[in-house]
């Protein structure tokens, strides 16, 4: 009878360690190709006047060490706007929502002459938009401008990135 029961509870016991666990149903995270990217550039705003390639990793990296953060960018004389378009690179991934983009004169780092708030979610370590910089807005030639990409959180600018732009 002894033997009967010590073979039961092994045979439980064994039952019980073989039974198949349970699938976890969260899946590991994708894996941002770009944080490399982000370890190296990553607090920088690069500003163009032309397009900016679609690229991530390698090919991003190669790019953005080709260009320089700090731009100037060439108006055409007869308009009153620049058109640009900039890629901010995050050390970490922003909060969920969306971005905050300021705009302030060098010489005059306490006055915003221009914020816009795209709803362009920022839940990457890359951001990028196209924006015109107009002289009815406050932008004028010959002058360097600092974006400050970053978010409003609980009423507070959290900046991720600057950069800066010289309008000649």
């Amino acid at each position: 009878m002894k033997l009967w029961l010590v073979s039961v509870a092994l045979l439980a016991a064994t039952s019980a360690s073989a039974a198949p666990k349970k699938a976890s149903k969260e899946t590991a995270p994708a894996v941002d190709p770009n944080v490399a990217v982000a370890k190296v550039h990553g607090g920088k705003v690069w500003v163009v006047s032309d397009s900016i390639p679609g690229i991530e990793g390698d090919a991003l990296d190669k790019w953005l060490t080709a260009h320089s953060s700090n731009a100037e960018i060439a108006c055409k004389g007869s308009e009153d706007r620049c058109s640009i378009n900039f890629l901010a690179v995050f050390k970490k991934p922003p909060a969920k929502g969306p971005m905050t983009v300021m705009f302030v004169d060098k010489k005059e780092p306490k006055v915003i002459v221009d914020q816009v708030s795209p709803q362009t979610p920022g839940a990457a370590l890359v951001y990028q938009e196209g924006y015109d910089l107009e002289q009815n807005n406050g932008f004028n030639k010959g002058h360097t401008y600092v974006i400050r990409v970053g978010q409003l959180i609980k009423g507070k600018f959290q900046l991720y990135a600057t950069g800066e732009v010289t309008l000649k």
